[in-house]
Formats: C-alpha cells, structure tokens, sequence
C-alpha cells in the first residue's frame, strides 16, 4: 500500500448473526469431552449454526441490507462491492453476485431494479484473510478518488466433519463494512506488513463428491498462525519506521503501540495462546525481561543444557506456559485482547468474519464501558491458511462511539434460540431441509436447479 494524501477507513460496521446455535455444553456430553476444556481451555460456549434456507449469500445479503439501510445509501453510489469468503456457492459465478442480487431486488421499488447497474462485484479467497484482502484493497481504490464508496463483506460457515478436532470451534456469520473517505469510525494507515508460505496446514481439495469441509492440521495451523504472525510484525514495524510512521526504535514492544489489539480467532482463546512468545521478546527488547525472571521467577531455558531437541522443547513449552499463566501476562491480555474473545466465545469460528466481529466486539465492550478511546490505535493481526498474515493499524475518529452505538452484536447474540443435538445433526448432514427460524422479512435460499442451463443455479427468496 502506498502512501495515502487522504484519510480513508472505516465508516459503519453491520453484522449478521444466525438465528440458532448449539450450547457447547451438549456439544461436550455427545462427544464426552470435559466441558471445561472446551469453555475455559479455548473459551468456546454457544456455537452460531446457519439454518438449513442459509448460506454465505444469505447471511452477505443480510449484513449488506442493514448497512445500506442504516447508512441511508443510495445504492447507484456505490461502485465496488467485495466480498471475502471461503465458503462460495461456485466455482465460477461470484457469491457476492447472488448476495447483490437478493439486496437490489429488496431495493429495486426506491432506486429501480438495476441500482447496482455500475458497481463492481467480487469474491477474495485466501482462507480467512481473503476479507482482510479485500479490505485493504478496496482502500486504496477509495484513496485514489476520495469521493468513492465502497463495501466489503466477509461471510462464512466454518464446517468440520463430526467428531473431528475441529468439530466444536464451527461456528458461521457475516460482517459488512462501508469504506470510504474521512470515515466516522477507524481511520486506517497505508502501511501493511505481510509474511507469506506455502503450506498445507487448512486447505479444501477438489474431491470426487462436493466436500465442504476442510483436511487440516491443527497443531501445524497455530505454529503456521504464530510463525506468519510474528513474521508480518517485524515487517510492519520495518515498512513503519521507512516512511515515517514510527521512528527507528520507537516502540521497542509494539503491541503498546496500540490500545487494542485486534486477532483473527479461529476459537476465543487463539490469540492469546499464539503471543505469548512474542509478548516474551518484546519484554526483551524492551529491557524489562531480567526484571520479569526475577519478579515472575520464570525459569530460565539455555539451549546447550539439554541433550537433546525433544527435552528442550518439553522445558521450552513448560517456561511458554508459565509465562502465559502469570500476573504479568494476564494483565496484557485484559488490557488489550479480552474485549474480542467476548463475541467469538458466543459465535465460533466465522473463517474471513471473525477478525472483524472481533473488532465490533472490542469497540462494543469498551462503548459500553465508557472508554475514552478517540485517537487511540488499533492494531490488526490477520491470518489465512495456506499461509499469510497481515498486520496493519487503524486510528480511532472522534465520534467512533456514535457509530458503534448503533452496532447490536450483542444483543443480535442474545436473541439466539438453541437448538437439541438431534436438529443439529440433521442440519450439519443435510438431512433437514425446513428452517428452524423463518423470520419475515429474511432471505432464504428457495430451490437449486436441477437440470440444463439451471443446473446448480441457486434461487432465492424471502419469508414473508
């Protein structure tokens, strides 16, 4: 991203969350897991299920509707519409199109049936980063015409095969972000660092049968997750320091740079889990290490004590825990990580969505807590699978709470239905075809094509 004359970002923010969820607590009992090691190991309660009408078309078309009507845009003004997801329709026609088309067809009785005639629609994929993706690109071209509007969405369903490691982090939800100039609520730097490897620690294969869920590799994922992290960290803070955003040794322990810090959560836990090491060099860095060894009496691990690798990387992650589990620590997470896990431990995974919800959960926890934040930075750590992470900040307008008032994500929580074990196994194999919940006025996918031109072709409809 290149140097920006105008302040481009964020103005609004819209969420859209499923109707029903399962209570991880049932989940836990059918897979006879310790439910404290889903609730307070990784910080997982309810998880947010799509109804059996859902898709990422629906739940885009949902939190793109609300940002339109909230904002009062006339949608003839806005010229991109990008959308991030992992979880398309097809291999060819874009998501974002079936989403677009569901919200003109709502909108065509005010602005006339082809109000988004002129708007350039499109899917990002890179795992959950493909948002983040379009997020940033769509700010540059906002930047290079200031009087452009754009719209991003992220909309996903994180499904994992049942029974499998992955099974109880699912979770599904979309967030819709209105871009454009001088915004009301975050103000975001041109200034991006990026680390980026070929891996195969997530990814979804071409298979004979259509397959929605993922092969990954758990363990490998979250040491990918750290590794691009810490990587795309000392780039921002390299690409900071070259056009002047921070002096040469500014800021020896980044994270106090920001106010908040602003994670990809594959589960509530993850982002406090995958730091802890870089939280430990920054103290270095910063000089404050020796002190904290003495203080915490945290053990000290030398390399060429231990015979060999596997015993010192048993006392490795033996001092990485305990550090993780001490005051000191503790007291950065509250501080800067907390107010995000709050909606993710309520939702699960959202794949290109749960870096933003974390966002709204952080800004909506501290608006309701009162917190003076204006002017205050925020900074951003996405990851994709596959691999790359992306790091870039944001700074806080004047009037961020007017905007974040009107945000709902927790009352839109609250008013979930849980559903039994039985419903969601019927909904996660296909099995149940009639909606739990059918609102009125909400979109529902009616019927798929079956044969000739209309084969596979999805259409729409809303309950009435």
């Amino acid at each position: 991203m290149a140097n920006r004359n105008v302040s481009v970002g964020i103005d609004d923010m819209a969420f859209y969350a499923p109707k029903i969820y399962l209570d991880i607590n049932t989940l836990a009992e059918k897979r006879q897991i310790a439910v404290e090691k889903l609730r307070d190991g990784l910080g997982l309660h309810k998880m947010a299920l799509p109804d059996a009408h859902e898709d990422a078309a629906t739940m885009a078309a949902e939190a793109i509707y609300e940002l339109i009507s909230r904002n009062n845009i006339d949608p003839r003004s806005i010229g991109r519409l990008w959308l991030g997801t992992e979880s398309a329709l097809d291999m060819a026609k874009p998501t974002a199109t079936y989403a677009i088309g569901m919200v003109q067809d709502r909108l065509k009785g005010q602005y006339g049936g082809d109000c988004f005639r002129h708007c350039d629609v499109l899917d990002m994929t890179f795992a959950c980063i493909g948002a983040t993706d379009a997020l940033l690109g769509t700010l540059d071209w906002v930047a290079a015409h200031p009087n452009r509007v754009g719209i991003v969405v992220a909309s996903d369903i994180a499904k994992y095969e049942l029974e499998s490691s992955g099974e109880y982090t699912q979770g599904a939800g979309a967030v819709a972000i209105l871009v454009k100039s001088n915004p009301r609520l975050l103000r975001i730097q041109p200034v991006v660092g990026v680390a980026t490897e070929s891996v195969h620690d997530f990814y979804k294969p071409r298979r004979e049968k259509f397959c929605e869920t993922p092969v990954f590799d758990g363990q490998f994922s979250n040491q990918c997750y750290q590794d691009r992290m810490m990587e795309a960290l000392a780039h921002f803070r390299e690409q900071a320091e070259q056009v002047g955003l921070m002096k040469s040794g500014q800021y020896p322990a980044l994270s106090e740079r920001w106010a908040r810090m602003i994670f990809h959560l594959p589960y509530s836990f993850h982002a406090k889990r995958m730091y802890t090491e870089q939280f430990i060099q920054e103290r270095k860095a910063k000089g404050a290490w020796d002190n904290d060894v003495k203080k915490y009496k945290f053990p000290v691990i030398d390399h060429i004590r231990f015979e060999d690798e596997k015993a010192y990387r048993k006392a490795y992650n033996t001092f990485v825990k305990a550090v993780s589990e001490s005051a000191l620590y503790k007291k950065f997470v509250q501080k800067k990580l907390e107010k995000a896990q709050r909606a993710s431990s309520e939702m699960g995974n959202l794949y290109t969505a749960s870096v933003f919800l974390a966002l709204m959960s952080t800004l909506e926890s501290d608006f309701q807590e009162k917190t003076p934040l204006a002017g205050k930075r925020l900074g951003f750590v996405a990851y994709g699978s596959g691999s790359k992470a992306k790091v870039y900040e944001g700074t806080l307008t004047k009037d961020w709470a007017d905007v974040v008032a009107h945000f709902n994500v927790f009352q839109k929580i609250a008013d979930r239905k849980a559903v039994s074990y039985d419903t969601y196994l019927a909904l996660h194999r296909g099995e149940q075809t009639t909606p739990c919940i059918s609102e009125k006025g909400r979109w529902g996918l009616d019927h798929v094509g079956t044969e000739g031109v209309t084969l596979g072709a999805r259409y729409y409809t809303m309950f009435q």
